[in-house]
């Protein structure tokens, strides 16, 4: 068909539906880049949050999500998934919705997910929850010694190489009751769970979150 023959009355022909379902289909894959990472990070937090961390026995473990915390070199926020306070320690838990193989070590700087033939590297989990635990610490004033990391992959994926006991792809919930050496008293964790409650209710989490992103994005340039 030429230029010529798409005249205006052969457009104005086209019936409504088709001109959206033409749209749709030019805008989706950018929607699927700008907005599929968030929505696949969110749905797995929230999954691990209702479907886990809830079940534990809210007398004993106090559960928050989706803190904001200054981080320890002054250079913006970091985004903690979700924390666990209890007299066993506060658990800091990095949540990763992968799927596929999944390989790497304590040590190495980035891992590797490989799925329908194509491999992604994405940044050590571990390192990036050590940041997280620091952040927490220095809040809350405790030593490092009282934090549990754990790195915990929502999706259905397969290590392939060995990982710390940390790392978990099932069990989050077994994982964390599996502690049982008292390492807080009561009253240091009524204290740290006053202070994660008053972060939640003073964060305006939609700025905060646009912040967090804007930091991240100034530190590459950098």
């Amino acid at each position: 068909m030429t230029a010529s023959a798409l005249s205006p009355s052969l457009l104005s022909g086209i019936p409504p539906w088709m001109w959206l379902a033409l749209v749709f289909a030019i805008l989706l894959p950018v929607f699927k880049e700008l907005w599929g990472a968030k929505v696949k990070g969110w749905a797995g937090e929230k999954m691990v949050s209702h479907l886990g961390l809830r079940k534990l026995n809210s007398s004993i473990y106090q559960v928050f999500d989706d803190l904001y915390l200054p981080r320890p070199d002054g250079q913006g926020t970091t985004q903690l998934d979700h924390v666990v306070v209890s007299p066993f320690g506060v658990f800091v838990i990095e949540t990763k919705n992968y799927q596929g193989w999944i390989f790497g070590s304590e040590k190495q700087k980035d891992w590797t997910q490989s799925i329908y033939k194509k491999k992604h590297r994405f940044q050590n989990p571990l390192h990036q929850n050590d940041l997280h635990v620091r952040a927490l610490a220095g809040l809350l004033g405790l030593d490092r010694r009282i934090f549990h990391s754990v790195v915990f992959f929502i999706g259905d994926c397969t290590f392939k190489t060995e990982f710390p006991e940390n790392v978990l792809n099932h069990g989050l919930r077994s994982y964390i009751e599996g502690f049982q050496s008292p390492l807080l008293e009561q009253a240091a964790v009524n204290r740290c769970t006053e202070r994660l409650r008053e972060l939640a209710q003073m964060t305006d989490r939609r700025s905060a979150a646009r912040a967090h992103v804007k930091g991240i994005r100034d530190r590459r340039a950098s």
